[in-house]
């Protein structure tokens, strides 16, 4: 009898170890990381938004794309913070949305270091503007994260 008792202990710890061990990390932060995205829009730009997207790293390739429309008269600065990542992405931003022939890339951050968390872009003319993510596969799915995105403006 105490033996079938030995077992079924050793058996319940081994599965809560198991299911322990099978939890998603997570790294997002969104709140902190917000703050740090308003801090490098001022003192020259306005905070006017953010966007928190999140992703579940896959075995495949993704993509997201954001459209943002921008107003004539004023000038933009974009914050991005991947610091809410366990690992790097690629954030580009075209002209044109991603089924457009001819489109342009206005920013890329594959421009920087791949350490880097923080990327800061201020469109020369305002128009709509379009931000892709391109997520990796990863052999590790057990992965999650997010990128928060900071808009603010100058009335020229």
């Amino acid at each position: 009898m105490a033996k079938k008792k030995l077992i079924f202990i050793f058996s319940v710890f081994l599965m809560g170890f198991t299911v322990q061990t099978n939890e998603i990390y997570d790294a997002c932060n969104p709140t902190e990381i917000k703050k740090k995205c308003k801090a490098a829009l001022r003192p020259e730009f306005q905070y006017d938004a953010s966007k928190s997207t999140k992703f579940t790293f896959k075995n495949k390739k993704q993509f997201k794309e954001l459209e943002v429309p921008l107003y004539i008269g004023e000038r933009y600065r974009f914050v991005f913070n991947t610091e809410g990542l366990p690992q790097p992405i690629d954030i580009e931003i075209y002209n044109k949305r991603y089924e457009s022939k001819n489109r342009e890339v206005m920013f890329s951050s594959r421009e920087f270091s791949a350490d880097q968390t923080e990327f800061i872009f201020e469109p020369e003319r305002s128009r709509r503007v379009y931000i892709d993510y391109i997520v990796p596969p990863t052999a590790d799915s057990l992965k999650k994260g997010c990128v928060i995105f900071a808009l603010g403006y100058q009335i020229k």
